[in-house]
């Protein structure tokens, strides 16, 4: 695995519980509608909680303004392992745990209230610790031979962003052959269900007509919804489409689900490409509406990378595996 979490904030709305917010590891988060980048959704976020702890990673997200924020890289048991500082002046301090800190010289765009770019590089050690940060892909800090563990600290798994307004989030972990290092200035729009696809075996229920409009509650709760007894049965939507041709990196699909019978339900996320289909992790469902997210880094119906037309054509959906 090299890309291990993303996250934007488009498809989420205010109406979204807080235990989906928190199963898919947004802790404290304000959803802001309209209010992102491009026009789509953002977060006021306290913190996001990662899917393992890392000794080495590269992430970016953009900031709504940067300008006095601090953002914690942590370990949830040791403690903040560095700290980054947005100056008002404009400058990006980073303080290791272990090591004196150090300041970039003041940018212009630092000071401006509108979002930029940053993206860090992070190496967890006693003394041999590094860090460097890049603001909208231009390095303007780098740190080495620093103590980044605090109090033998083996990684990161939570970066605390202290109530910043923040967008199209990524994290890599620095393994294998590809997106395991800088990504640039990304976006994370989201594809909602437009229309039914191949397979449609769930049961509706609610007020709309079809399975794709049940599945788009942006409640996440029992007013409307599709269910399923039968293990192997899958329910797949059409997606709404990418704007502007981007590059596609890769592929998140969100499945949020609960169980209301007294055995342990499982569910995994599927995705069709052309006639070849993929599957995410099989998850074990509570009777709390959880969020389940998997990434799908190449295309299953070219075992390559993604290109637009395929993440345009893609139909997603979900499988009850028991």
């Amino acid at each position: 695995m090299s890309l291990i979490k993303i996250a934007g904030f488009d498809w989420l709305t205010p109406l979204a519980p807080a235990s989906v917010l928190a199963s898919l590891g947004f802790t404290n988060a304000t959803i802001l509608p309209g209010q992102g980048r491009a026009g789509g959704g953002a977060a006021r976020l306290g913190q996001i909680n990662l899917p393992a702890r890392l000794d080495t990673f590269t992430c970016g997200f953009a900031l709504a303004n940067p300008s006095g924020i601090e953002v914690d890289f942590n370990d949830s048991v040791k403690g903040t392992d560095f700290r980054l500082n947005f100056s008002t002046a404009g400058a990006v301090t980073c303080t290791p745990w272990g090591s004196a800190a150090a300041s970039s010289a003041p940018m212009a765009v630092i000071p401006g209230a509108v979002w930029q770019y940053i993206e860090v590089f992070g190496v967890i050690s006693a003394g041999n610790g590094a860090v460097t940060v890049r603001v909208n892909e231009q390095v303007v800090l780098t740190v080495v031979s620093a103590g980044t563990a605090n109090n033998g600290s083996t990684g990161v798994d939570q970066i605390s962003f202290n109530t910043a307004v923040v967008d199209d989030f990524y994290i890599c972990d620095n393994t294998g052959t590809a997106l395991n290092t800088f990504l640039g200035n990304t976006r994370v729009p989201a594809q909602v269900p437009d229309g039914a696809g191949a397979s449609t075996q769930w049961t509706p229920t609610g007020s709309a007509s079809a399975n794709w409009q049940l599945a788009s509650n942006p409640y996440m709760d029992d007013s409307s919804y599709v269910s399923c007894a039968t293990a192997g049965d899958i329910d797949l939507y059409t997606l709404s489409p990418v704007a502007n041709a981007p590059q596609v990196l890769a592929v998140q699909t969100v499945l949020v689900a609960r169980q209301d019978d007294s055995g342990q339900r499982q569910v995994q996320s599927v995705i069709q490409s052309g006639t070849a289909k993929a599957t995410g992790a099989v998850v074990s469902t509570s009777g709390s509406y959880a969020g389940h997210a998997d990434i799908f880094a190449t295309d299953p119906n070219t075992g390559g990378s993604w290109s637009y037309q395929a993440a345009n054509a893609l139909q997603v959906g979900a499988e009850l595996v028991q």
